[in-house]
């Protein structure tokens, strides 16, 4: 009973992390900069959620096998790294999309184009850097507190029922971080239709996005 308990527990609080602000700000910048079909930008979604997930099996995994734990200091500094990569998305977001027929570029965002090969296009984010994001975020922002909780509860049975709890944890973040990209692809299409020249949820994702960043950064 007790075990069964610590599996629903770990749920609950999988599909509450998914609801933090950082999480909602990166899948909103992601199926908003990302062009194409729906598909393609829930797919990103997926590997940003990917990236989140593992981080966060290693993190349990190791906190539960060999009594690891994150430093403060490192969960510190990966914070500032989460509100650095939502600055630079919402900073991107804006530079790399279109108006009309036109890429709305800037000088800086132009050479990095570039550099990149692909001059003229737009910025668009790709399965390995919002698998990156994923990875960033995973680590800093609270996560490593709410496994230590799980770390208790191992200690209470065996250790493999631990990392089911870890295992559950990360499955109810995966279900969160996708009905919160569907959602955003919906809303942003939505949007789209109604004032193709105005996408005013690019906007307030992108600021929302920049003053969350800023916010990690004070």
């Amino acid at each position: 009973m007790a075990l069964v308990s610590a599996l629903v527990l770990s749920l609950l609080l999988g599909l509450r992390h998914g609801l933090d602000w950082d999480h909602v700000a990166a899948l909103a910048d992601i199926t908003g900069s990302a062009e194409g079909p729906k598909a393609k930008r829930v797919k990103l979604s997926l590997w940003y959620a990917v990236g989140h997930e593992a981080i966060v099996c290693v993190l349990g995994f190791s906190i539960i096998l060999f009594a690891w734990s994150v430093p403060v200091w490192a969960d510190n500094l990966m914070g500032k790294a989460i509100g650095i990569t939502l600055i630079v998305m919402a900073v991107l977001m804006l530079l790399g999309r279109k108006v009309g027929k036109r890429t709305n570029l800037s000088r800086g965002i132009t050479m990095f184009q570039q550099l990149r090969g692909k001059r003229g296009e737009p910025f668009s984010f790709t399965s390995r850097n919002v698998f990156v994001i994923g990875l960033i975020h995973g680590i800093g922002a609270e996560t490593p507190t709410q496994l230590l909780l799980f770390t208790t509860l191992a200690g209470m049975t065996a250790h493999h029922h631990g990392l089911i709890a870890v295992a559950i944890f990360s499955i109810g973040l995966l279900i969160t971080h996708m009905l919160i990209a569907l959602a955003g692809v919906w809303v942003h299409d939505w949007t789209a239709k109604l004032r193709p020249y105005f996408p005013i949820t690019v906007y307030a994702a992108s600021l929302f996005s920049f003053v969350l960043g800023f916010s990690y950064l004070i």
